[in-house]
């Protein structure tokens, strides 16, 4: 009994299966579908800092904002 136990805890443990790395060519987006998410990012992008903006200064918070 003593064996099994030191095997099993010695032995390594199976490692679940990984996602493949690469897409399907079906599955990839065109360059138009990722220019339009990059431009959706930049808009809410700006609208999220326009927001945090305008909140902080309502609250008198605007020294919180970084100054870039």
């Amino acid at each position: 009994m003593k064996n099994s136990l030191q095997h099993s805890a010695s032995s390594p443990k199976h490692s679940p299966p990984t996602k493949r790395s690469t897409l399907l060519a079906s599955n990839q987006l065109t360059k138009s579908e990722i220019d339009s998410l990059q431009q959706s990012k930049k808009s809410i992008a700006a609208y999220v800092q326009k927001e945090l903006r305008d909140r902080l200064k309502k609250h008198h918070l605007e020294h919180l904002l970084i100054k870039a």
